[in-house]
């Protein structure tokens, strides 16, 4: 027993510490597996556990005790995380100790989350259209609308669709200044929509069987779909909003170090390249002006000029939470009816 014991602790010792790191499955979890996990693990000597899934991770870390937290990093999504982070469930961050994101642009962390120093925050998925080529291209989402199409079942993303063919150019303004407008327009046009589609894959196969026409996507998803001829093609309008991730370390971890390094690593140059080539915007100017330049895929869907870079936006978290039963209980009842 004591040499087990005596050979246990030996090897407790020699063992590395280890950062538990919460993010979304597929091509998110992938790519960090691929390619942020060396990276940090070179940089750290430390190893990088990743737990990926879908919206378990918050009732995780509030029924947690304070002091052990599920998650050292968790990537979240602003209408699961706001209200936490205001009840001071997450740490400041210490910018001093990522300071490769002094190369994020403005735009990108032009949200109270990184200005009040909760998380790193940063464009993903891009407001998409996506149509069969049998038929014209639309050039507006009022001609999306009149072609039933396909939406998202969530409610951020098609009420901002809806939004974006009511009031073309300020789909995100109109949102912000009079929400009820907005929704009232939803719940009329609902019925002109053919199909509510619950992942882009369940899109992309209702366009290629002809069931819809047209509709929106994410962008992230669109690469793999046009890569190959399928008869499917992307286009864009005036309101390019963008999803916005964040990086955020909850309160109470014993890895604040390695949680710092983490992010660190994620707003690298070596990572963000990587995270580029996978099809993800890239808040570097450099980064995606590089990737533009051999993608021209890739160029189509996000941004890389200083113009884009200057026009680039979230969708209106802040109007959603304050509209939150609307967002939720109403837009089931009324909408996905």
């Amino acid at each position: 027993m004591l040499a087990f014991s005596v050979a246990s602790g030996c090897s407790r010792a020699r063992s590395k510490p280890a950062l538990t790191v919460f993010t979304w499955a597929g091509p998110w979890g992938q790519t960090f597996e691929r390619a942020l996990k060396p990276l940090f693990e070179k940089a750290t000597g430390a190893t990088v556990l990743f737990d990926n899934g879908w919206g378990e991770e918050i009732p995780k870390l509030l029924i947690a005790p304070p002091d052990q937290p599920p998650y050292d990093v968790m990537i979240v999504a602003p209408f699961q995380v706001y209200a936490v982070i205001r009840r001071g469930y997450f740490q400041k961050l210490d910018g001093r100790k990522i300071p490769n994101a002094r190369r994020f642009h403005p735009s990108a962390l032009n949200n109270w989350v990184f200005q009040d120093g909760y998380g790193l925050t940063w464009p993903d998925a891009l407001h998409t259209g996506i149509y069969n080529t049998a038929s014209a291209r639309p050039e507006s989402w009022l001609e999306v609308l009149d072609r039933n199409p396909g939406l998202y079942r969530a409610s951020y993303m098609s009420l901002y669709t809806f939004a974006a063919a009511r009031y073309p150019g300020r789909a995100a303004l109109a949102i912000g200044e009079d929400f009820a407008d907005s929704f009232a327009y939803a719940r009329e046009q609902r019925r002109k929509v053919k199909h509510w589609w619950t992942t882009s894959p369940d899109m992309a196969y209702s366009l290629l069987q002809g069931t819809v026409k047209t509709g929106n996507i994410h962008s992230v998803d669109t690469f793999g779909l046009l890569r190959e001829p399928r008869g499917l093609d992307i286009f864009l309008t005036p309101d390019r909003a963008h999803f916005q991730a964040i990086w955020l370390v909850p309160r109470g971890t014993r890895n604040r170090e390695l949680a710092h390094e983490f992010i660190n690593q994620f707003a690298s140059l070596e990572f963000q390249r990587e995270y580029a080539a996978a099809g993800f915007p890239s808040p570097i100017p450099e980064v995606a002006a590089a990737q533009a330049a051999r993608d021209e895929l890739w160029a189509r869907v996000n941004p890389f000029t200083d113009d884009d870079f200057a026009k680039l936006h979230y969708y209106p978290y802040d109007a959603y939470l304050q509209h939150w039963e609307d967002m939720t209980t109403r837009w089931n009842q009324e909408v996905l009816v």
